[in-house]
């Protein structure tokens, strides 16, 4: 692989002492006690764990109207799982402000700092039974999968948009027409028995959530989207989870023995 004028070879041959400390971190050119140690955001693990800096570069900058710029990148490895992930810290002198110390009550610098990274953090995991989901209709899984790709990268409208797609494809599954609206779609479900009229309140709040992000250009809150798929995910379980689940349960418990009568003393 070639950068500019420098060369890095990727692999065993590759004998350069100092990249090798450096950017990958080689337990011959690194011990133990050389390890920088900060908090990450592991992809697995969640955040506030600690994980080795494998490697760092930092890009400074400095303006002629007076402010400064440091652009962090870093390789981290989970001290837990084990897992290798990116950070990236970009602070900005403007970005600060004047706080106070918890302790002494003195006046210092707070903030300045963007963290971000890569893979983002996971906001929401997907359900356990989503194959189950994907072996049934697998656009319908493929859906599922998109949805919470753009939660989980802060892609909010994206996400509420296709909570809305989820459930106009679940309800083709369910037997109502695809060319209905969804007001007669929702309206068809409880005819059908396939949700309460309960439920057909939820779900016509999230079909009109989606609308507003897809059509008036509604960008919902973190909290919000999480209620949203709360519905959609309670939606998809009962009725393509639920039932399955229930009939095996039917299937496997014992039945009430029979009561006999007591036959009169002779």
């Amino acid at each position: 692989m070639t950068l500019g004028r420098r060369r890095f070879l990727l692999g065993p041959q590759d004998n350069c002492h100092e990249c090798q400390g450096k950017w990958f971190g080689d337990n011959a050119a690194m011990t133990s006690t050389d390890r920088k140690l900060i908090k990450g955001h592991c992809p697995n693990c969640g955040g506030g764990r600690n994980a080795y800096v494998r490697a760092e570069h930092v890009v400074r900058s400095h303006e002629d109207d007076g402010t400064s710029a440091t652009d962090t990148g870093m390789i981290l490895e989970c001290c837990g799982c084990e897992r290798v992930y990116f950070r990236r810290d970009f602070w900005f002198s403007e970005w600060e402000t004047i706080g106070e110390h918890p302790i002494t009550g003195e006046p210092r610098l707070e903030g300045g700092v963007d963290t971000t990274y890569w893979p983002a953090p996971t906001a929401r995991t997907l359900p356990p039974w989503i194959d189950k989901i994907k072996q049934a209709d697998s656009d319908l899984g493929n859906l599922v999968r998109e949805m919470y790709t753009a939660l989980n990268n802060d892609l909010r409208v994206l996400a509420a948009i296709g909570a809305r797609t989820a459930f106009d494809r679940s309800s083709d599954l369910l037997g109502v027409d695809s060319a209905a609206t969804f007001k007669e779609k929702l309206d068809k479900l409880v005819e059908l028995g396939k949700v309460s009229t309960e439920e057909r309140g939820t779900l016509d709040v999230l079909v009109d959530a989606g609308n507003a992000a897809a059509h008036r250009g509604w960008i919902p809150q973190v909290r919000e989207l999480n209620t949203m798929m709360d519905i959609v995910d309670a939606f998809l379980h009962r009725a393509f989870i639920l039932g399955e689940g229930i009939r095996a349960l039917k299937a496997i418990v014992p039945s009430k023995p029979r009561r006999t009568t007591a036959r009169p003393n002779q």
